[in-house]
């Protein structure tokens, strides 16, 4: 399966999701379970919408993961192992729900349990469905607000990530406005009762960066989650924020497939929106444009390019305060990850080439534990 961007016209920043997921849930299931029997996927909002991939609905969350748990465990299979796949999946329209139950008997390797009605109240049936040992992966992916304190619970897994959905753009409208109940509880878990304050005299990139921290770091500390990355996914045609992709995990192996994934993700961004804006151009001009648009300069390949920038400067500073002590590379690179958009394949060319030079590696002092060759990803 692969997905195509030519199921996704008008819905472009979708495109850019699903090649997150894409590249997040093989990363991810594969490695969990080398060491877990039990895979559970939970998809709170599955749809389908607007779905124009047929039957195959490849163009689906639910489809792209029910897709990459059946590879796996056919791929365990054929080693003499069983690796049990557990999906549950719940939608509350009940058109979309006839389609989901239709859709699912196309996955026979995955135990599905689809089930209709408001995700908020399925909570506690849906906690009881998910096996004591298993590993859990929780995607919150609303059209709007969910209510999110009803959501905790899926926070309490012993082994568990989850990726929410955090209307973004709505909330930058109508926080403080007291017109959106859902987003305003939201926001206070993560502030207070005075989270309003932390927004007074804020706009531009300052509001957004609060807005954020505000979104995510209640949950974080309910789920006692040490690492909670976030991906912006932009509207396709301006520069702006559309929503973010808040990232729950506990172990650094799943903040380095997440970086890894971002960065497919926001590559792929770069393309779909200077596409475009090329297209655009022709449409008004009606001509073929002799000069396309350069990826390079849109801002989520600017983002890529600050996140290497800041990845070594964060690198440095850490490297220059640790002294002749030296420091651990297992211990620094999530440190770094967790805080600045860079994979940890870039952040080990980063080191390695911070280590040719003579002055820096007298400042720098010694790194243990990096290999000494990485590739780039």
């Amino acid at each position: 399966m692969a997905i195509q961007i030519e199921h996704y016209a008008g819905r472009e920043q979708a495109y850019v999701k699903h090649t997150f997921l894409d590249k997040y849930l093989p990363s991810l299931i594969g490695k969990v379970c080398s060491r877990y029997d039990e895979f559970v996927y939970i998809d709170g909002f599955a749809g389908p919408w607007k779905s124009n991939a047929g039957e195959t609905f490849d163009d689906t969350s639910f489809g792209i993961a029910l897709n990459h748990m059946t590879a796996i465990r056919l791929r365990y299979l054929a080693q003499g192992r069983d690796v049990r796949m557990r999906a549950i999946l719940v939608e509350k329209d009940p058109g979309a729900f006839a389609q989901l139950t239709e859709a699912i008997k196309r996955f026979p390797k995955v135990d599905t349990f689809p089930i209709c009605g408001e995700f908020e109240s399925k909570v506690t049936g849906i906690s009881a469905l998910v096996p004591h040992n298993a590993f859990v992966f929780s995607l919150i992916d609303p059209k709007g607000f969910p209510d999110i304190e009803k959501l905790l619970p899926l926070f309490g897994f012993a082994h568990c990530e989850l990726l929410i959905n955090f209307m973004f753009d709505h909330a930058n409208r109508f926080a403080e406005t007291g017109l959106i109940s859902r987003l305003e509880r939201w926001l206070a878990v993560g502030g207070g009762p005075n989270w309003e304050a932390r927004l007074k005299g804020l706009s531009g990139a300052e509001r957004e960066a609060e807005i954020e921290s505000l979104a995510v770091e209640g949950l974080r500390k309910i789920g006692r989650f040490t690492y909670s990355p976030v991906i912006s996914i932009d509207k396709p045609s301006q520069d702006r924020t559309l929503y973010k992709l808040i990232y729950f995990s506990r172990h650094e192996k799943g903040l380095e497939v997440f970086r890894s994934s971002e960065a497919k993700a926001l590559e792929v961004q770069a393309q779909v929106r200077t596409s475009l804006r090329d297209r655009k151009r022709e449409e008004r001009s009606g001509m073929a444009d002799m000069f396309p648009g350069n990826a390079d300069i849109d801002r989520s390949a600017r983002a890529l390019a600050d996140g290497a920038v800041e990845g070594r400067r964060h690198l440095l500073q850490i490297l220059d305060n640790c002294g002749t002590d030296g420091q651990n590379w297992g211990r620094l690179w999530p440190v770094i990850l967790n805080e600045v958009s860079i994979t940890k394949s870039r952040l080990g060319l980063i080191i390695n080439e911070a280590r040719k030079s003579t002055p820096l590696k007298r400042r720098i002092g010694p790194v243990s534990g990096i290999p000494s060759r990485v590739t780039h990803n």
